[in-house]
């Protein structure tokens, strides 16, 4: 009886897991536009209901960057970090709308790719995917142990290399319209949790000029903890002037910065397109 009573746990167990990693690859294939902010685009970019107090003068548009222009898409493939194999083995459904995007070039279709790929919000864990993860917490707050560490590994290592290809679909997005706000906010979220702040800057900054009050929420949500994106957020509100402190960089933070940047700049794509990334 106990013998059965035990395996009747086990199976539970297994079944919830298994119930639980389904959803959350429906979430990450099927569902390319879920994030943390609802999609709207019809909104306000004077909404005094701001969570964060912003004057006019903190958002004065800076010097132009100006977007490169995407003609040939198809020519582009050498530029990006990762062959079409690679990032068909990443995500297939993410690549199916990226070819997609390809044939048929629109803010919206690179858009919908760069979600499918983005593990910074369509996972529970996507704070840490340059947080330096401990993995035996890792595992304990994922609530299996069957994966091991070196499961765990590769699990951040795709979601890095997914928020790499996740940036070359937003900026190929705003190459066709700088000013959508969607594109411009989750270019900025990504770079934030990659700890990009100089190059993340611009794009927050548009974003502000775009939806006041979705993009001050956006960064209070991100900036709530302690984990390295907390700390990259709450270093790009201080710098936008909205308030706040400047932020003191441990050498675990620098640490994981150095890997996003290299992982960033593998892509000639971005290191063309992204003023800043790295530094």
């Amino acid at each position: 009886m106990e013998i059965i009573i035990i395996l009747a746990i086990l199976a539970i167990g297994f079944w919830l897991f298994w119930l639980s990693w389904g959803e959350e690859k429906q979430e990450n294939t099927s569902e390319p536009y879920s994030s943390d902010y609802e999609f709207s685009e019809n909104q306000t970019t004077d909404d005094d209901s701001s969570t964060i107090p912003i004057s006019r003068e903190s958002i004065v548009e800076k010097p132009r960057v100006e977007y490169n222009e995407i003609s040939e898409f198809q020519s582009k493939g050498s530029d990006q970090a990762f062959s079409e194999e690679k990032m068909k083995e990443i995500n297939s459904q993410g690549y199916q709308l990226y070819q997609q995007a390809v044939s048929q070039p629109s803010t919206e279709a690179f858009l919908k790719a760069g979600l499918a790929y983005d593990r910074s919000y369509n996972s529970f864990w996507g704070d840490n995917v340059f947080g330096g993860v401990d993995y035996r917490s890792f595992l304990a707050n994922l609530g299996v142990s069957s994966i091991g560490e070196s499961g765990a590994k590769q699990m951040i290592e795709t979601a890095q290399e997914s928020l790499v290809i996740s940036c070359e679909c937003y900026v190929k997005a705003l190459s066709t319209n700088p000013d959508h706000y969607w594109s411009n906010l989750h270019l900025a979220t990504a770079l934030a949790a990659s700890l990009q702040v100089d190059a993340a800057l611009l794009y927050w900054r548009k974003s502000l000029q775009l939806n006041q009050r979705d993009t001050s929420q956006a960064l209070l949500g991100d900036s709530m903890g302690f984990d390295h994106r907390s700390v990259a957020v709450k270093e790009i509100i201080y710098r936008l002037g909205l308030g706040g402190f400047p932020q003191s960089f441990s050498s675990a933070y620098q640490q994981q910065k150095a890997i996003a940047s290299k992982k960033l700049r593998s892509s000639p794509y971005l290191v063309k397109n992204i003023h800043g990334l790295g530094n």
